[in-house]
């Protein structure tokens, strides 16, 4: 099982550097932005599929988690209260009130990959929250231009707002603060890995789009 899961991972980082010459190369970003909503789900999919110990609680948790990132989206497009003046691209797919569906899955599956990571490894409830909210806020600075070039959001004026990044790690120290008070995240070396790899993929594709 060991060497299938290695063998995965190697083929996952293969797929995320083709995606970078993808989203890179103009002539393939079509392609490559249809792919988007697949390679987040498909991903999210098979870091479960080998999750070593599944227990009820723990999986209920980060659905609801899910949920809740899915409506503070709702609330945030709405009001523009909260994270700021921004609207959905076409990048993420299908929407309900103006979010894609898409995007409380992406909640869910941050806040999985990064307690996976941390699990064990710090005792504190609030360490984690901590240390996971700060994963969590790189991950979208890294992110930011890149989402607003390829049409997954765009802010106002073009200007990502600091208030952004507060709420991003508000919103994620709460929940991981959720997660860790009512069910215990296990180890998981795929979903610390698809971390890893998707950090890369957005450094990678931040420094590019700041560039050019």
């Amino acid at each position: 099982m060991q060497t299938v899961e290695n063998r995965f991972i190697a083929v996952i980082a293969i797929i995320y550097a083709v995606g970078v010459a993808g989203f890179i190369i103009p002539a393939l970003n079509p392609l490559f932005i249809w792919l988007t909503p697949i390679n987040i789900l498909g991903t999210f999919v098979i870091a479960w599929i080998f999750h070593k110990k599944w227990e009820i609680n723990h999986f209920l948790m980060i659905a609801v988690i899910g949920l809740m990132g899915f409506f503070v989206e709702i609330a945030g497009v709405k009001t523009q209260a909260i994270f700021g003046s921004y609207y959905y691209g076409a990048t993420l797919g299908k929407k309900w009130q103006s979010v894609p569906y898409l995007i409380g899955i992406n909640w869910a599956a941050m806040v999985f990959y990064t307690s996976s990571l941390l699990a064990g490894r710090i005792k504190n409830n609030w360490g984690i929250a901590f240390l996971g909210a700060c994963i969590m806020t790189i991950y979208d600075y890294l992110l930011e231009p890149v989402a607003m070039r390829y049409d997954f959001w765009h802010w106002k004026s073009n200007t990502i707002p600091l208030q952004n990044y507060i709420a991003w790690f508000a919103i994620s120290f709460v929940f991981h603060l959720i997660l860790n008070a009512a069910s215990k995240p296990i180890k998981n070396k795929m979903a610390s890995a698809l971390l890893f790899i998707q950090l890369g993929f957005f450094l990678i594709l931040h420094m590019y789009v700041r560039l050019f």
